[in-house]
């Protein structure tokens, strides 16, 4: 594979992708320890096409992933799936400055990636069966859960990441549906867009949290995919 430096820059990565992040990223990117996977109720939103629902069923505890694609077949969401390694593999490959690489030129997530996806659909494919509900479609910034109906909640790669897509008025209802459905803590990863800027309205948002009674925290952290998405903003729920 050719990782000449590209003519010009690269753009955002275009339509929100259905990625498959590993569990280990789950764990890195949203500083997760055993005791807390299997504590209490977990929402994934956006789940994507992420193994991590399946592990965390896998240690014991109880996850929720939701995600607009999940009112697909098995097989059509597979294909979707392919499609959008594909892209994800091919968006990155034009931009050897900023990502990492095998030896072999390999983006070097694209295995685990491949990986995670595999897990995620043969556990999408036995919930679909047996009718177990753990992927629910649903699109923010309206969820069907009641109040505090989550002990944790994670959200990854949506919220900032396409800030050319969401407005400020989008992200701000999005957080605070998230809030409202949990009664402990609100993880959100990265802060920054797909270009690696930072999301301009936080300073807004964030005093907007704090005026609810919502605790704010930014934590660093070491991202597994670009070493500028240093950190982890979490958000404590009043009276948790």
């Amino acid at each position: 594979m050719n990782h000449s430096q590209p003519a010009g820059p690269i753009g955002p990565i275009g339509p929100v992708l259905v990625s498959s992040r590993t569990i280990e990223e789950y764990r890195a990117h949203f500083v997760l320890t055993d005791a807390e996977l299997t504590a209490g109720p977990i929402l994934d939103c956006p789940g994507g096409a992420s193994e991590f629902g399946a592990a965390v069923r896998a240690a014991g505890g109880s996850c929720t992933s939701v995600d607009p694609r999940y009112t697909m077949a098995a097989d059509d969401l597979a294909r979707i799936v392919d499609d959008e390694h594909e892209r994800v593999v091919e968006w990155i490959a034009r931009q050897p400055d900023r990502f990492r690489f095998d030896a072999d030129g390999t983006w070097e997530r694209a295995t685990p990636w491949r990986r995670a996806a595999d897990t995620f659909l043969a556990d999408y494919r036995r919930d679909r069966a047996a009718g177990t509900g753990h992927y629910l479609a649903a699109t923010l910034p309206e969820l069907p859960f009641e109040d505090r109906r989550f002990a944790l909640v994670v959200s990854g790669f949506l919220l900032f990441t396409y800030a050319d897509l969401f407005d400020e008025e989008f992200h701000t209802a999005a957080v605070l549906e998230l809030v409202r459905v949990c009664s402990g803590e609100v993880r959100l990863h990265p802060l920054n867009d797909t270009r690696g800027r930072r999301y301009p309205h936080l300073p807004a948002l964030l005093d907007t949290l704090r005026a609810r009674g919502v605790g704010v925290r930014l934590c660093p952290v070491r991202s597994t995919i670009l070493p500028n998405d240093d950190r982890t903003l979490i958000l404590t729920v009043s009276g948790a």
